[in-house]
């Protein structure tokens, strides 16, 4: 499942926020040794879980002028 939005608080300011949720069933790639504790935190060996979730947010600003497609007129002829 996977899921974002985004709000626009003012012209030119946006919020944006996302995140997901996995349901994992298989995981026939982990080894069935035992982990320690420096190999996990290394990222050397995962543990073996049921589900996976981030989440995220951000701002946006954009700006510019509202006629910046088009062509300069000068530049006709």
């Amino acid at each position: 499942m996977y899921g974002n939005t985004d709000v626009r608080l003012f012209k030119g300011f946006s919020f944006d926020a996302f995140g997901g949720y996995d349901k994992i069933n298989d995981q026939i790639d982990l080894r069935k040794a035992e982990a320690s504790t420096e190999d996990v935190l290394l990222h050397v060996q995962q543990l073996a879980t049921s589900y996976n979730y981030f989440l995220g947010f951000g701002i946006n600003y954009r700006f510019g002028s509202i006629f910046n497609n088009i062509v300069n007129p000068r530049f006709g002829d």
